[in-house]
């Protein structure tokens, strides 16, 4: 199970604290080098978002001269990070591997490191982590996501460790941005928190599990059933052994991805029945996760009954991963911070400066 040495211990904090204060030490003494950091990371992004991409096109999306590209993209080839082809420019293995190492240092650099601490403090969270961008509206920022929680992962990851992972179009965009790990976790197991629900397969915690277990090296398993079936359904699908399974193993993972949603937009979603969504809008309900609907207050107002993780299950998950985007989630994430507590938020900028808006007018 879970090293809690590596858990809650050192090996997170002072690194990232010591690698922050490393590059303001760096910034101040070559700010040039630093500008310089900046533009060659954003063309080898561009890069791999974009690739096979000309020059000119490269000059156009970074508003930089074709001078400036040619001459960059020149030394990011001469260093193996790039490739230039008949087709374009694109990005090479160790270009991708430089992009995921060199993610949290750009972090640092974004100067988003405040709001962090002040999202951190007024959520009861371990750590937050603030994008640049609109996950929303911005393909760069979804790039950056994927990154994000890479990195987070790197950090805290063991070869044994249990992930549990939800659905969802963010948290779907988030594993399909991650590079592939270099490193093969081959008794990691992932698994998804809950069953499939709507038409889209890719956005199934089914799908997304497999993929998040692929990019890590490692193993997983799928909830064949339906996230909407009947109470009596429900009742005789818990007690089949290969279910009951793998509801212990949910029960004792290590670590929980999972999204956070506006209460009505997910539950016509999920094709709630009529009186239900009546109720949610009698009760005020402003955020959905797990398959639960909460008020303004916190208070879970309706709940669905699910096979698969439920708010008092991920609760006692020892490491809880939420993401988040745009400035509409605000209120939902505001009002399931209970499920938040000592754990990690990734939001976008705009979702963070929502967030402590509404915090500031809540007192």
């Amino acid at each position: 199970m879970w090293d809690k040495k590596l858990k809650y211990g050192t090996k997170m904090f002072p690194r990232s604290i010591d690698m922050q204060n490393k590059i303001v030490a760096v910034e101040k003494l070559l700010p040039e080098a630093i500008e310089l950091f900046k533009v060659r990371y954003a063309l080898l992004q561009t890069i791999m978002q974009k690739g096979p991409i000309g020059r000119r096109s490269l000059t156009t999306h970074l508003a930089l001269s074709e001078r400036m590209i040619r001459g960059e993209v020149d030394k990011l080839a001469q260093n193996g990070l790039v490739a230039v082809t008949v087709q374009g420019i694109i990005i090479t293995k160790p270009g991708e591997e430089v992009l995921n190492t060199l993610y949290l240092p750009l972090h640092y650099l974004e100067a988003l490191t405040r709001q962090e601490e002040e999202l951190k403090e007024k959520l009861g969270l371990k750590r937050a982590i603030i994008l640049k961008g609109n996950l929303e509206q911005d393909e760069e920022t979804k790039t950056s996501l994927g990154f994000a929680v890479s990195s987070l992962l790197e950090e805290m990851l063991t070869a044994h460790t249990t992930i549990a992972i939800t659905g969802g179009t963010t948290i779907a965009n988030m594993v399909h941005y991650m590079p592939k790990s270099q490193q093969h976790y081959e008794d990691l197991h992932v698994l998804p928190a809950r069953g499939s629900v709507g038409q889209r397969v890719e956005l199934h915690a089914n799908t997304i599990a497999v993929e998040l277990a692929n990019k890590l090296g490692g193993m997983y398993e799928i909830l064949t059933i339906p996230d909407n079936l009947s109470h009596q359904s429900i009742s005789l699908i818990k007690n089949e052994p290969q279910i009951e399974k793998l509801l212990q193993k949910l029960a004792k993972t290590d670590m929980i991805i999972f999204g956070i949603g506006n209460a009505l937009k997910m539950a016509k979603h999920r094709k709630e029945p009529q009186e239900v969504l009546n109720l949610l809008e009698q009760k005020t309900a402003v955020a959905e996760a797990f398959r639960h609907y909460f008020n303004a207050e916190g208070q879970v107002v309706y709940a669905s009954e699910v096979i698969g993780v439920a708010p008092d299950m991920a609760k006692k998950i020892p490491i809880r991963i939420a993401v988040a985007g745009g400035k509409s989630k605000a209120e939902a994430i505001v009002a399931t911070r209970s499920l938040l507590q000592k754990g990690y938020l990734i939001v976008d900028e705009d979702a963070a400066t929502a967030i402590l808006n509404h915090l500031a007018v809540k007192g």
